[in-house]
């Protein structure tokens, strides 16, 4: 009498996605492979590897390898049974597949029962959900392989979304700045700027050399203009000037006169 076992057959990343797989209890893991690519319509020609499972899928014990290396001991898949590992009624595997895109299944034993005289087995008892592109290129059917230059282009365009999402988010980080900014008030340079080159300034002031000396500069809260008043020392130290400019050619004046006193006296 033989045996079959039932596995459900799920990816890792898209657990709606099942595949239920009878198949005989003495078929081996190359077999196996073989069903599940055809059950999802994937280029099977990929090198995969089977492991053994805990009960939290995490990967433990490898079980074969159709790409072993030249020093390794782990067996090929064609000459490892499914019996030999079935060790629990609900016993779990890893199934990677593809090393350049690593799809990873998780497998669980469902059901042990006998073998139907009139079905063939392996076979693809029950299906649920579409698999998802092996290949996400255009013009390429399922389970076609790409060549060296496409997948230089894939890593380009990983590469371009990348950077875009990059400038992206640091587009939205700066939004995010002004309106906090905004937010708490706090004044903007450019406005700052505008306004102080609006505000009014006397002449006087301007034309003054005393103008360009570092001064410490108040302003409004209100409207962020400069106070005319806190300017004001300036035009009180230019009259100051001037009036002692005008002290001194009265002096002078006096001292022209008293000149001329003198040499009338000499006369006499």
């Amino acid at each position: 009498m033989q045996i079959i076992y039932k596995f459900r057959v799920a990816f890792e990343e898209h657990d709606d996605v099942v595949r239920f797989i009878d198949i005989e209890s003495t078929s081996n893991f190359a077999d196996f492979h073989k069903i599940i690519q055809e059950s999802i319509g994937y280029d099977a020609s990929k090198a995969y590897t089977f492991h053994m499972s805990n009960d939290f899928w995490r990967e433990d014990t490898q079980i074969c390898d159709s790409d072993p290396r030249e020093e390794s001991t782990i067996k090929l898949p064609n000459q490892t049974n499914l019996n030999k590992f079935i060790n629990d009624p609900h016993q779990r595997f890893i199934y990677k597949f593809d090393p350049d895109l690593v799809w990873t299944f998780t497998i669980e034993l469902v059901k042990i029962q006998k073998a139907e005289s009139h079905k063939k087995y392996p076979l693809l008892a029950r299906k649920e959900g579409e698999p998802p592109k092996q290949y996400k290129l255009k013009g390429k059917l399922p389970g076609a392989t790409a060549n060296q230059n496409e997948y230089d282009k894939m890593a380009e365009m990983l590469i371009a979304s990348r950077l875009v999402d990059d400038i992206i988010e640091g587009d939205d980080d700066a939004d995010e700045l002004d309106q906090h900014d905004e937010e708490i008030g706090v004044p903007n340079f450019e406005d700052i700027q505008s306004k102080i080159k609006e505000s009014a300034i006397p002449e006087s002031v301007s034309k003054s050399p005393k103008a360009r000396l570092p001064i410490e500069l108040k302003f409004d809260d209100e409207d962020m203009k400069i106070d005319v008043e806190d300017l004001d020392f300036l035009d009180a130290d230019e009259e100051e000037s001037i009036s002692k400019d005008d002290d001194d050619d009265d002096e002078e004046e006096d001292y022209d006169q008293q000149d001329d006193g003198d040499n009338n006296s000499d006369d006499y």
